[in-house]
């Protein structure tokens, strides 16, 4: 089912496992994906087999830390598509320091990967998104934000995109614009070993690993006309675990 049919998605982080996938979901529920990331090579590989597999994808080659870049991608983008219905942040970058042990630079440099860009994307198309009078805005949080041990400045900066979601929610509420989150539990990724995987299992209530998948149909709700009145929200995808939050490490 066509979803989001004759939208333009625009997906920022596209090329981690998580953005992949849901660069094609978002293809196959009917948007025009805009796929949104640092490495041209693997912008440009997603973009093919989007192609390939009967979607409709663009490729932006782009520096998600470097405002400037930000500000004339998203116009080049504009120019081309005539307009930008969806924005996906997909930034997650995990850093596990006790505080003790953290340097200043440590703790900038978390908040630049998994806040400021959100910030940068948002700043250029919420305004073209209010001036239609239709939007969706998703930023993709985690579990964390509610606080974890050791990793206190991933748990601060998810925070804050925890409340941005919120604020804008409320600036953009009157405008046909929607702003929710989708914070992540443990999903699998390639980088994992099957003992670390176990490990997680034992505090997920459900007794698996999530799958990128999972995140990607939270997302396509929130990008979808089926949520039009459901905006500042923030949807756990964890298996329970944002009640159960037992450790076991």
């Amino acid at each position: 089912m066509e979803a989001v049919k004759d939208r333009v998605a625009f997906v920022a982080g596209a090329t981690d496992e998580t953005g992949q996938v849901i660069c094609r979901r978002m293809a196959r529920l009917g948007a025009t994906v805009v796929v949104a990331g640092p490495d041209a090579a693997k912008v440009g590989a997603l973009v093919a087999e989007i192609g390939q597999n009967g979607g409709r994808a663009i490729g932006a080659t782009v520096d998600p830390l470097n405002p400037e870049q930000v500000k004339k991608t998203v116009a080049e983008v504009i120019g081309q598509t005539g307009k930008i219905d969806i924005l996906i942040n997909n930034f997650d970058h995990c850093s596990a320091k006790p505080v003790g042990e953290m340097s200043n630079e440590d703790w900038r440099q978390c908040f630049d990967q998994n806040l400021s860009p959100a910030f940068y994307f948002i700043r250029e198309i919420l305004p073209g998104m209010k001036a239609q009078k239709y939007g969706r805005v998703v930023n993709i949080g985690s579990l964390t934000y509610i606080g974890w041990p050791g990793q206190s400045s991933y748990s601060a900066a998810k925070s804050a995109l925890f409340g941005l979601t919120r604020s804008l929610a409320l600036e953009s509420a009157r405008d046909g614009v929607t702003v929710n989150c989708v914070a992540k539990g443990d999903i699998r990724s390639e980088a994992m070993t099957d003992e670390t995987i176990e490990t997680l299992i034992k505090s997920i209530p459900v007794k698996k690993i999530g799958q990128p998948e999972d995140v990607a149909k939270a997302v396509g709700f929130f990008a979808s006309d089926k949520s039009p009145y459901v905006t500042g929200q923030t949807f756990f995808v964890c298996g329970g675990k944002s009640m159960h939050f037992s450790m076991s490490i």
